[in-house]
């Protein structure tokens, strides 16, 4: 009989990043409840010890460092190098690089936003959640708008943004260009109305009125 090719031996590192890739597509596929370490383990290929010893040595855990990592990628994509261009060109850039790390990592957004919303990791998506918007403030404090009106705007659009990243895993279409800019096409007049010092009014309550 012939043996079995011995399992090669990969650095830690990189061991962990093949059981979370493993993980985050066992958990965007049957959710936290559903999904088994055995699931895990086939899915990346490895031994089910190998999972929990990288994978924080429990289901919960794992699922905890999904979320964490696809946070951190997140975060990673709207605070990338944007260049030194305009306010407008560098929001659209940021725009871009979200809409190109969520469609390049499905399994991904699905653990982080539709998974993990509610239940014991709410919490764990919150805090994910408010690093981003923190970070998109401190971009738009740089250049687009009223540093004091920076964190609601930030919110908003974080928001804005979440919302068509869940109609494109809907049935929608479009390239992360498209996406992008199907959002400025909607937000950037908002936001050089803000820039001017013009907020919007009621009808019938604004100057001249």
């Amino acid at each position: 009989m012939t043996p079995a090719p011995a399992r090669r031996r990969l650095p830690p590192e990189q061991r962990e990043r093949q059981v979370l890739d493993g993980a985050a597509r066992v958990f965007a596929r049957s959710g936290f409840h559903d999904a088994s370490m055995d699931d895990v383990a086939d899915e990346a290929g490895v031994s089910k010890p190998m999972v929990y010893t990288h994978g924080g040595g429990s289901k919960e855990e794992l699922f905890a460092r999904c979320i964490r990592r696809e946070a951190e990628r997140l975060l990673t994509s709207v605070s990338g190098d944007l260049g030194s261009a305009d306010p407008e060109t560098r929001l659209f850039r940021g725009l871009r690089a979200f809409f190109t790390t969520v469609t390049t990592h499905r399994e991904g957004w699905m653990v982080l936003y539709r998974q993990a919303r509610s239940g014991t990791f709410a919490g764990e998506v919150f805090d994910a959640r408010s690093r981003i918007v923190t970070r998109v403030a401190e971009l738009l404090a740089d250049s687009a708008v009223d540093p004091a009106a920076a964190l609601p705007v930030a919110s908003t659009l974080v928001g804005a943004t979440e919302g068509l990243a869940d109609w494109y895993f809907d049935g929608g279409s479009g390239t992360p260009e498209d996406l992008a800019a199907q959002l400025m096409t909607v937000v950037w007049p908002g936001l050089a109305a803000l820039r001017a010092g013009r907020a919007w009014s009621p009808p019938g309550t604004g100057p001249g009125s």
